[in-house]
């Protein structure tokens, strides 16, 4: 993911010389081998388990997992909607109006906000953890370009020739390939084209800022960590309230019970959603350093369903992000924490898992196609238990099949290049 500029890097017990870090064949990522979390191995355990320590100590061996399961969540939300972000919002929700609909859809009806705000956390958390002091801007964001927009450009493209194309205009077209969409307040500009690509414009915005971010939480004082976490909850609550009070309340939203401008607001303009990610910062920075306090996984899951059953009875702003924050961010603490000791479970590392994690992100993005567009063209509402069964079924296995060939056809090419391209510049400097 990144690339050190040189040899040195500061660890918890100061700042050292260290070789320099290693490159991991199999995530296309350097890692810092003097990181505290990874120090706490035996060095007996590093020698004996060879690359598969590389796999399971330099990144966060769990991430993969936690990232499956919100991207579940967010597919789960996506098949139970009453009202489809695409025109003429019709309900994906297979069951339809039935009781079996209302009742999967009152349940589902958080998760869609809760797995986007674990991802901006753990995306936080994870980009932090594994940064070292020192490497190349230039190359970090080269490569999360090439990551990023290559996928985008081609669902874009089929979005457009299957259905965004009739209603989508020019501008908004363009808009919304260069990622630049969700600094509109125009519902049909924001949540344009390939509706989930919406987060990707947060993803690049974050990308941009880190360079600038990153030195300012590593000034933060130790014994100051958690006021700072503190203070960024304060700002999404400070979010909530300018929602309230200062933006316009009207016209409604075709998609939410609020306006349109709204729901940009607190939910889909990015820079408000960059507290999220800066409490993943945060909360990593918090757990090297030994000041976060840890919370065992049973407790954080009892936490996350208490605040997912609360949220339901509040009101609609305040159930996109700053109800969840803490007990997601305990789940992806202790997780980590878990990783450092060695308890993470060995089945992250099998064939299946990985290749879910491989075609994840794919997956996340056809889901435009597979159930916004697919459940019109095929009329799948108002079916029997059996068959609104059979028609999640088939949008999951379509989203894993486009997940697939975009990750082997698209993303594993452009990664190819991104190493070249890095190889190219370190024979060129050396």
């Amino acid at each position: 993911m990144l690339r050190p500029s040189h040899k040195t890097d500061a660890t918890a017990s100061g700042s050292e010389r260290s070789r320099p870090l290693p490159f991991i064949p199999q995530t296309g990522a350097y890692h810092d081998t003097n990181h505290p979390l990874i120090r706490t191995v035996p060095k007996v355990e590093r020698r004996q388990t060879g690359d598969v320590f590389l796999n399971r100590w330099r990144a966060l061996a769990t991430a993969p997992l936690l990232d499956r399961i919100a991207l579940f969540a967010v597919f789960l939300f996506h098949v139970t909607l009453f009202t489809s972000p695409l025109p003429p919002y019709q309900p994906t929700n297979p069951f339809g109006a039935t009781p079996v609909g209302d009742t999967i859809e009152q349940l589902f009806r958080q998760l869609g906000y809760v797995g986007v705000s674990f991802f901006f956390i753990l995306f936080g958390f994870v980009i932090t953890w594994a940064t070292p002091q020192c490497f190349s801007i230039r190359g970090f964001m080269w490569r999360r370009m090439l990551k990023i927009y290559p996928p985008h450009v081609v669902v874009w493209a089929i979005s457009l020739v299957l259905f965004a194309g009739v209603y989508t205009s020019p501008q908004t077209a363009i808009l919304n390939l260069t990622l630049f969409n969700t600094f509109s307040t125009d519902p049909t500009v924001y949540v344009s084209v390939n509706p989930p690509s919406w987060s990707l414009s947060s993803d690049m915005v974050f990308y941009l800022l880190f360079p600038v971010l990153m030195p300012l939480v590593r000034l933060i004082p130790e014994q100051r960590l958690g006021q700072s976490l503190l203070a960024l909850l304060l700002g999404m609550l400070a979010v909530i309230l300018i929602t309230t009070y200062l933006v316009p309340s009207e016209p409604k939203s075709p998609i939410s019970p609020i306006s349109g401008t709204q729901f940009w607001f607190n939910y889909i303009f990015p820079l408000p959603r960059m507290f999220e990610f800066a409490i993943g910062m945060v909360a990593a920075r918090m757990l090297v350093l030994g000041r976060w306090p840890r919370i065992d996984l049973l407790s954080s899951c009892v936490m996350l369903i208490a605040s997912i059953a609360v949220a339901k009875h509040l009101p609609f702003l305040y159930t996109f992000g700053i109800c969840y924050v803490l007990p997601l961010t305990a789940l992806i603490t202790e997780c980590a924490a878990r990783d450092r000791e060695g308890c993470s479970p060995i089945f992250l590392t099998n064939r299946l898992t990985l290749w879910l994690g491989q075609v994840s992100f794919g997956f996340y993005l056809c889901q435009g196609v597979s159930i916004f567009w697919l459940s019109k063209q095929l009329g799948l509402q108002d079916l029997s238990v059996v068959g609104g069964m059979a028609a999640i079924a088939l949008y999951f296995s379509a989203s894993l099949l486009g997940g697939w060939i975009l990750f082997r056809f698209v993303e594993e090419p452009s990664m190819k290049l991104a190493r070249w391209a890095s190889s190219r510049r370190k024979m060129r400097t050396a």
